[in-house]
């Protein structure tokens, strides 16, 4: 689709538009929280004061993406650097988080789109391998996408106390 783009969120105005799909994005996980049939408690401590931070942590060598479609700004994913445990010197690992498409664009493979300019500006910034947690219950959809992008099931690499959590891994 010709009118569709994922570039680099820039400037104080784009930056605003992801905190505005972020906070969709949250809205849409407190949702999640109360439907049964979902099985996940999804909670993002902090979440407020992170929106409230950008474009940080999301800063070089991570990143914000912004996707367009027709010059409307329809889904957002970010890459925040992550600092892991026996990590090689120089080596730069980093966190894939805050997929998001918005419902009206839905169908367009904008989260392939999203995810694979994700993984190309991490490959840009030498990272040698991507990072996600997720909740499968939650969602599906995104999982079946983690999964057809070469994720792999790791360990634990995080915190996260979320109930069902998933972690993933994807070596570049």
């Amino acid at each position: 689709m010709a009118d569709v783009q994922v570039r680099v969120a820039e400037g104080a105005a784009e930056v605003e538009l992801v905190r505005a799909l972020m906070r969709e994005y949250g809205d849409y996980l407190a949702h999640l929280a109360e439907e049964p049939a979902r099985s996940a408690s999804i909670c993002i401590n902090g979440y407020e004061s992170e929106l409230a931070g950008l474009p940080a942590p999301y800063i070089a060598p991570g990143v914000l993406l912004l996707a367009w479609v027709k010059g409307k700004a329809a889904g957002c994913v970010a890459l925040k650097p992550l600092q892991l445990k026996g990590t090689p010197p120089g080596g730069t690992t980093l966190e894939l988080k805050r997929l998001w498409v918005r419902p009206g664009f839905r169908g367009l493979a904008l989260g392939r789109r999203l995810m694979q300019a994700a993984i190309d500006a991490a490959r840009a910034s030498g990272a040698t391998a991507v990072y996600l947690d997720t909740v499968p219950a939650a969602m599906p959809e995104a999982n079946r996408l983690y999964k057809a992008m070469g994720f792999q099931p790791v360990e634990r690499y995080n915190d996260n106390d979320v109930a069902d959590i998933a972690f993933f891994r994807l070596m570049l």
